[in-house]
């Protein structure tokens, strides 16, 4: 949890009613977040690690540390996946 994401930023997106529209022009693709993911892409800035970014989201949402902790390790790995998040090595 105290790797640092970072946007690949060749991705364009923005945020419509909470929720974030993700575009890979590279593959031509959309993507979506739902309000608890739209927070987590916004908080990523390539200086706060994931646990920081859970306990920035913790105060957001009323939900238990376990539950939201595997939550975003599920986001993150989709994310990851389709090359829309990366890490600090």
């Amino acid at each position: 949890m105290q790797r640092i994401p970072y946007k690949n930023k060749e991705i364009i997106w923005r945020i419509i009613d909470d929720e974030a529209v993700l575009l890979d022009p590279q593959q031509g693709k959309y993507y979506g977040l739902n309000p608890v993911g739209c927070s987590f892409w916004e908080k990523v800035d390539g200086v706060k690690s994931t646990a920081d970014i859970i306990n920035l989201l913790l105060q957001e949402y009323r939900v238990e540390r376990d539950v939201l902790a595997k939550d975003i390790e599920e986001l993150i790995c989709a994310l990851e996946s389709k090359s829309l998040l990366k890490f600090i090595s």
